[in-house]
């Protein structure tokens, strides 16, 4: 790995007094001006969750001990950026479908990108930069993704859910999208027994303030012990998106409804319910299946490492790797379906 930058070099890169995106040397006139206001806090508190999630997410996939932390949060700077995450590049565009409106950038160092990759597949990160990396760092954001916006949506009481994960070669002279609308959270992720990666997440101004809004709104809701008054109700945006889609309060008539669907589903938790493991499927002609010996070998429609299905009620609830435990076999979830569509799966 690279040389790792320090927390004083980062902020300084940034320009910043702080983590809140004051940027060093504004007068208190330009600060006046600067138009619409934006709560940083607010935006540092979404990737917080981010990083509980990320965290947990890798460190399973990864099957070694993983922290991300927040290294950096304000008004994109492009030279700090640059400079924070040494080139060449790959851009990640995660575009949400629900509980928010635009597409959110992941920038990564190739090395960074290969280091991750190999280790997910079972090498010791040391392989060099391949296309092949960009399905393999797909995969990985969209399982931390899938992790981050089930917390996020519980977080805003409302579904939070992304489109597919694109992978690109990018260059900061040539972005594609403008550098200087977006606002920067950058995010260091450790590797127990070394290694550090550095991510750059660009928000455009329109999605940031979005995701601040909604934030500082759920902050509020909590401190008044979930109760929303009309002041709050009357700075919460609603009819975002398209179709029939709006913003639940916690006082709303489908959030008392979900609360006593939960209550009846407790009381079914003790029923037994028979669990499979899929290694694989494949179609065999009767002649053939007529045709098996000892010895004979069936060729299943999965990759050798590819994650197995859990299923319950024949419906897959979770993906897991294949482990050996006391002589036993067991599998290790990778990754898990959302607890709603887990309930559904059980009908």
């Amino acid at each position: 790995m690279s040389e790792i930058l320090s927390q004083e070099q980062i902020n300084s890169l940034l320009g910043q007094k702080d983590l809140n995106g004051a940027a060093a040397g504004l007068s208190d006139e330009s600060s006046a001006t600067a138009s619409p206001v934006k709560d940083y806090d607010a935006l540092k508190s979404v990737f917080e969750l981010y990083d509980e999630q990320a965290s947990t997410v890798i460190s399973t996939i990864l099957n070694k001990q993983v922290t991300c932390e927040i290294a950096g949060c304000g008004k994109t700077e492009t030279a700090s950026a640059q400079s924070i995450v040494a080139g060449p590049h790959v851009l990640l565009a995660i575009p949400f479908k629900t509980g928010a409106t635009g597409t959110l950038y992941c920038v990564l160092a190739k090395k960074d990108v290969a280091f991750l990759s190999d280790l997910m597949m079972m090498g010791d990160g040391s392989a060099p930069y391949s296309e092949d990396h960009k399905d393999a760092i797909v995969e990985l954001m969209g399982q931390v993704m899938g992790s981050f916006t089930t917390a996020l949506g519980g977080r805003f009481n409302e579904q939070v859910a992304i489109g597919p994960i694109t992978a690109a070669e990018f260059d900061f002279a040539n972005p594609g999208f403008a550098l200087e609308a977006t606002d920067m959270v950058i995010v260091k992720t450790t590797l127990a027994g070394g290694g550090i990666c550095t991510m750059v997440f660009l928000a455009p101004d329109e999605l940031s303030m979005e995701l601040m809004t909604k934030m500082a709104a759920a902050a509020r809701t909590e401190a008044a012990g979930g109760d929303v008054d009309s002041g709050d109700l009357s700075e919460m945006p609603v009819g975002r998106g398209g179709g029939d889609s709006f913003i639940e309060t916690s006082l709303s008539s489908n959030s008392l409804r979900s609360n006593a669907n939960h209550e009846n589903i407790d009381m079914l938790l003790d029923v037994d319910l028979d669990v499979f493991i899929e290694l694989g499927r494949t179609n065999l002609s009767i002649k053939r299946v007529l045709e098996l010996a000892p010895g004979s070998i069936v060729e299943l429609d999965r990759m050798a490492g590819e994650p197995v299905d859990l299923l319950v009620n024949d419906k897959v609830v979770a993906k897991g790797e294949v482990v050996v435990v006391d002589e036993n076999f067991g599998i290790r979830i990778v990754s898990l379906v959302s607890a709603e569509d887990r309930i559904k799966s059980l009908r």
